[in-house]
């Protein structure tokens, strides 16, 4: 395989994400989807590439290798269904879909079909993320003991208003926490393993939306570790956000612009030990690596779910009046 084709549906923030696919190594940008045909007319002008404002021919285009889906947050199983069904391996971005049943579908279309499914969680990929994952999995840490994720950023009402389907559970699939503050869910997750149960709370304080604007949790991990998250899009001022993780031996906190590891006394060579988990700089080098040389996906299909399943937890305690729920 010289080069893996790939299309992108969803022009919002499949822009940006157009751009980089054609930027990396491997790859090449065969069309892009939008349901705007100026807009689609535009992005294809400026990549040189195919457009259309439907995907039914780049499913049945052979030069298509790799389909990515960046609409909506409620359409990806809609969406990755048939793609996965027309024989394309499929990328979906954050979340995968907004509940687990939906995951489901679209984990079962891909067993049926025997392509490859990746979710776009891109922030795994940043060094200082993919530094702690090595330092968990190889024990730079010692024993895991509590991480905390946490989202603070500010959301006017025009950023829900103008477009309709931010901030409804049908499309959005939650509020600060399914959009927001997934990344964060995400990677808390990944770095601290399955939780076993969780408690939540969630508040409309500041819009007119039918999800929150705050939303917070209490994790109980099935390695005996505890965890919080804490998402807001009403937080005035810049955006905040990081995540902090610990064990007996060391820590990582990651709320700036670089990540700061601490490590007990007399463990400190300890950084000297730190490598990337992963070699690859986003999902689209990775998907590459995966058709050309059978590497491992960062962010799987079944890792997609997680995340999805956790939110979903979180909302039902918030719902039950913040009453425990139990993970199976």
């Amino acid at each position: 395989m010289d080069e893996v084709g790939f299309s992108i549906v969803g022009l919002g923030m499949g822009r940006s994400r157009a751009k980089l696919i054609a930027q990396t190594e491997g790859a090449r940008l065969v069309s892009v989807i939008d349901l705007q045909q100026e807009l689609a007319e535009e992005v294809a002008g400026e990549l040189e590439c195919k457009w259309s404002t439907q995907m039914d021919e780049a499913l049945t285009d052979k030069n298509v290798d790799v389909m990515v889906i960046m609409t909506p947050s409620g359409l990806h199983a809609d969406l990755g269904i048939p793609c996965l069904n027309a024989g394309k391996h499929t990328i979906v971005t954050k979340p995968m879909d907004i509940t687990v049943d939906r995951c489901d579908a679209i984990l079962a279309a891909q067993r049926a079909s025997g392509k490859l499914l990746a979710i776009d969680y891109q922030r795994r990929f940043e060094e200082g993320y993919s530094k702690a994952k090595f330092a968990v999995n190889h024990g730079l840490f010692g024993k895991m003991l509590m991480g905390e994720a946490r989202l603070k950023w500010y959301r006017g009402q025009d950023y829900f208003d103008k477009c309709g389907w931010r901030g409804t559970w049908k499309m959005d699939g939650g509020g600060s926490l399914a959009n927001q503050t997934i990344h964060e869910i995400d990677l808390l997750r990944w770095l601290m393993g399955k939780p076993k149960s969780v408690v939540g709370k969630i508040g409309v304080l500041n819009h007119d939306i039918e999800t929150e604007d705050v939303g917070m949790a209490m994790i109980e991990f099935e390695n005996g570790a505890m965890g919080t998250i804490l998402g807001t899009t009403t937080f005035t001022g810049a955006n905040y956000e990081g995540l902090e993780i610990h064990g007996v031996e060391g820590a990582m906190v990651n709320t700036g612009t670089e990540p700061q590891w601490i490590f007990a006394e007399g463990m400190e060579e300890r950084i000297d030990q730190l490598q990337p988990h992963t070699p690859f700089g986003n999902t689209f080098e990775n998907m590459v690596a995966a058709l050309r040389d059978n590497a491992s996906l960062v962010c799987d299909g079944h890792e997609g779910r997680e995340s999805v399943e956790l939110v979903n937890a979180i909302y039902e305690s918030a719902r039950n009046g913040s009453k425990v729920v139990q993970f199976n």
